[in-house]
């Protein structure tokens, strides 16, 4: 039962809770502006913010009044009361037919705004947009035109398609509700001429939304999936085409004869043209254009899609940059020769023998010192030492996102655990004592015995930092522990928003839900609040037109650490080119036109040019100018840290796995159709990764960085071809594929997996060690071009039962038809040529067979000793145990 309060004053009341809402739905969303205009302000980007804001608001704004206005007009002309005949219709009252109006205008309206508010981008594209300097080979026109102005055009023919179509519905169903047109009379219903020519206007209307979209809609076959072809085939070309102009007509046709039904209204007149008009546009755009298809085109498929297969294959190598990819013969040879290898020293020594995964674990075990420490991801870089230039992997000790149970304390999460702390750097081919990496930069502080120095380690901003912090409190902020004791720090840095007012306090209790910001006695008037604290989640807020890298890594750079943030531009409106899809959607054009670089203290986020020729990114340019930096601007020490990024060369690998052939028959027939190899990880088979490396191209006398990928046949296991990417300037973003020799077999990343596991050596000793206590990990096979031959190279790790501190023991390296496994790389690659040993005195390049026998018996011997409880023999029998194995270690 409803109150006696709510009774008396129902109206009242509703109200009243209706503008309770929409009050705090109003100040939830002006209180989100305010927070990102300061944030923005403090980031130096303020322009970015208004500009995007004044073209949402102004998108709302038109397309509201214009949906409400257009809505609110029809109906209040069909809601007269005075319309309805007597004793047939439902009347209602002129102030509840006005309220209905409104209502119902307001609603859709609100939906159509909202649609609308969220296309901002396609508006900047329109306005800013200019020419590509290419022409598509159907209609002549430069590519610009659909990646800037047709998507723009579809938003608004289909909105008013959407509007006029939801119009027509409204006003009918108005009409029936009314009483004024009644469909059970017969043979047909006859309604008010009034009415009658009201409907005939709006599907005048209907028709000339539906005709723009017909002319629209001649573009959009250039993204037709029907057929052999991805774009405009035989059929689209020849016969849809030709239909969607028949299909305009017919539509001008009907809303000139809904105009003459304005002077002498019939409703079944209406009626028949509506429905012969539908019944055509199945014919014409679904039947006729199957039937060609079926039986004109399929049976000569080859010989009538050849254009168009070139125009796809043209236009996706276009907008994917595969018509820059140079492709060179590669010899692979079957096997390496001794001299090989000293005139590739330097590639050799910086064979990645740890993987990402293992170490990764090992770091957090042996580095990240603390429980409120934690190390997220682990990056590949290189780096110039004291001893040489060298290939690396590094990680950011970051804040953990949540601290210990009892220390979870709002000032201990908020003002003073504020931060991260320095990094961890090893060589990606040395080991130290142990089978532990051999660090470049360890322990709190870093530390670095070959010449890096790390002046500023503490991390605000990171890759993993989640949440709010305030620094510059009267509370010290931890900094990093020393022996028993702690060292705090008091933040010096701009980074943040200055809580200096008592309205800002208020603005960020409500934005973040936390009334503590508004009761703490430890704020003062220096102190700042930083809020969104992810890399990713910076540049995306600052730059949302972009898309971004899943990797981005950490560098540093003379004493100060940075993140490097790869940033795209894409579209799914490039003619002609297959969609990729991927983890950044489904585009069909992309370009790495921008990096972006943060610093890890203050949060400086800066925006480089690396393609100044894009056409999409010069849209941004101009729509935001002095955002995007010229190249030159970045400090050179950081420019030598940039990469090719991994996101875009994969997309590139997986669209040339079918865009190499450029011969239109080879593609139709897909004769030479490639795939990622795959290796074994886990026990499990599994695509292979790109991966990079520091190595001596062939023909080429200078160590480069390159990301790398090898090919295999479809359902075939050799190798075919390996691309390569180039990372350092002048040459950054060279792309190269080797093609290996067709007449003769090259192993693939599978078939060398499988001869390890049929090396009876090798599968012995590592089912030895797989025993309960231990576990055995073969990481990341990595392939590497030495001159004119492939050498293979597969780290094995161990890990005891109760630990996860993965250990380097052994490392595998195939070269032609040899297999080798030696506790170090260079013993390895010794064995491999019939070389004495080299690397650590005493150890042996692998554990022979009989020696094998002697180490299977004595760990028999050691568990028998176990079960009898005769630890005197287990012990000897254990040591007996690790004499076999590991002499000297």
């Amino acid at each position: 039962m409803k109150p006696d309060w709510f009774k008396k004053r129902p109206l009242f009341w509703v109200g009243t809770v209706a503008s309770v809402i929409v009050f705090f739905i109003l100040l939830s969303a002006l209180s989100g502006w305010a927070v990102k205009w300061l944030w923005m302000r403090q980031m130096g980007y303020d322009p970015i913010f208004w500009r995007l804001l004044s073209i949402q608001w102004i998108l709302f704004g038109l397309t509201f009044s214009g949906v409400f206005l257009y809505l609110w007009v029809n109906l209040r002309f069909a809601l007269k009361s005075d319309s309805a005949p007597e004793g047939n219709a439902v009347r209602i009252s002129s102030k509840m037919a006005k309220a209905v109006a409104v209502f119902l205008s307001l609603f859709v309206a609100l939906i159509f705004a909202r649609v609308f508010y969220g296309k901002w981008d396609t508006y900047l594209r329109f306005f800013w947009g200019g020419g590509f300097g290419q022409t598509d080979p159907i209609y002549g026109r430069d590519v610009g035109f659909y990646l800037f102005c047709l998507p723009f055009y579809e938003l608004i023919q289909n909105g008013l398609l959407a509007l006029t179509l939801t119009t027509l519905i409204f006003i009918f169903l108005a009409y029936l509700s009314l009483g004024t047109l009644q469909m059970q009379r017969l043979p047909a219903p006859r309604p008010d001429p009034t009415v009658v020519r009201h409907l005939s206007l709006l599907f005048v209307f209907f028709s000339a939304a539906l005709a723009w979209g017909f002319y629209l809609d001649r573009f959009e076959l250039l993204y037709a999936t029907r057929g052999v072809v991805y774009g405009v085939g035989y059929t689209a070309d020849h016969i849809t085409k030709m239909n969607l102009w028949v299909m305009l007509c017919i539509s001008v046709a009907l809303g000139i004869l809904m105009l003459f039904n304005l002077f002498k209204p019939r409703f079944k007149t209406a009626l028949i043209g509506a429905g012969t008009y539908f019944l055509l546009y199945f014919i014409l755009i679904s039947v006729i254009p199957g039937l060609v298809q079926k039986f004109k085109v399929s049976p000569s498929e080859l010989e009538l899609e050849t254009p168009y297969l070139k125009h796809n294959i043209r236009l996706t190598r276009k907008a994917f940059q595969l018509d820059r990819i140079r492709e060179k013969a590669y010899p692979a040879l079957t096997q390496l020769t001794k001299e090989d290898i000293p005139r590739n020293q330097e590639t050799i020594d910086n064979i990645r023998l740890w993987d990402w995964r293992p170490i990764l674990q090992t770091y957090r075990q042996t580095q990240e010192i603390r429980l409120y420490y934690r190390f997220y991801e682990v990056d590949v870089d290189r780096y110039h030492t004291e001893d040489g230039f060298h290939q690396v992997m590094l990680s950011g000790r970051e804040l953990a996102n949540k601290l210990p149970h009892k220390a979870a304390t709002w000032v201990n999460e908020r003002l003073q655990f504020t931060h991260g702390y320095g990094l961890v750097m090893n060589f990606v081919s040395k080991e130290a004592e142990g089978g532990f990496p051999q660090y470049i930069i360890e322990n709190i502080p870093p530390q670095s015995r070959y010449g890096l120095t790390v002046a500023r380690p503490a991390i605000y901003y990171g890759e993993k930092t989640a949440g709010y912090r305030i620094v510059a409190t009267g509370v010290k902020e931890f900094d990093y522990p020393k022996g028993n004791k702690n060292v705090y720090a008091d933040y010096k840095g701009d980074g943040g928003i200055p809580l200096d007012s008592f309205l800002k306090r208020v603005l960020f209790a409500w934005s973040e839900s936390d009334i503590n910001i508004l009761l703490t006695s430890y704020l003062e008037p220096r102190s700042r609040i930083q809020i969104w604290r992810r890399i990713h989640e910076r540049v995306s807020k600052i730059v949302p037109f972009l898309k971004l890298d899943n990797d981005p890594y950490l560098a540093l750079s003379e004493g100060k650490l940075y993140w490097i943030q790869d940033a795209y531009t894409v579209s799914s409106d490039f003619p002609y080119s297959e969609p990729h899809k991927s983890k950044l959607g489904s585009p069909n054009y992309i370009r790495n036109s921008v990096k972006v670089v943060e610093d890890t203290y203050n949060g400086v986020v800066r925006f480089y040019i690396m393609d100044p020729d894009d056409p999409v990114l010069q849209v941004y340019r101009r729509a935001f100018p002095g955002v995007f930096r010229d190249l030159s601007e970045l400090p050179g020490d950081l420019k030598r840290h940039l990469r090719y990024p991994e996101d875009l060369f994969t997309i590139q690998a997986d669209m040339y796995k079918t865009y190499h052939m450029t011969d239109p028959q080879v593609f139709y027939n897909q004769e030479d159709l490639w795939t990622s190899s795959e290796e074994k990880y886990a026990g499990s088979s599994i695509p292979m990764q790109p991966y990079y490396i520091l190595m001596r191209l062939p023909g080429t006398k200078e160590l480069q960085y390159i990301l790398m990928m090898p090919f295999t046949p479809q359902e075939r296991d050799n190798m075919v071809a390996w691309m390569a990417a180039k990372c350092d300037f002048p040459q950054y973003g060279h792309v190269l594929v080797y093609r290996l020799p067709k007449e003769r077999l090259t192993l693939g990343p599978i078939q060398i997996e499988a001869m390890i596991d049929q090396n009876t050596a090798i599968s012995e000793q590592l089912s030895l060690w797989d025993q309960k206590g231990s576990r055995v990990i073969r990481g990341n096979l990595v392939i590497i071009p030495v001159d004119n031959a492939f050498l293979y190279v597969e780290p094995v790790y161990l890990t005891a039962e109760g630990t996860n501190i993965p250990q380097l023991k052994r490392v595998i390296a195939v070269s032609g038809n040899k297999v080798i496994m030696a506790p170090t790389l260079h013993q390895a690659i010794s064995a491999l040529f019939g070389a004495s040993p080299s690397g650590r005195k005493g150890t042996r390049p692998l554990v022979q067979t009989r020696e094998l026998r002697n180490a299977a018996r004595t760990f028999h011997d050691a568990q028998t000793a176990m079960e009898k409880g005769q630890w005197e023999a287990f012990g000897k029998a254990m040591e007996d145990l690790k004499g076999i194995l590991a002499p000297e270690e």
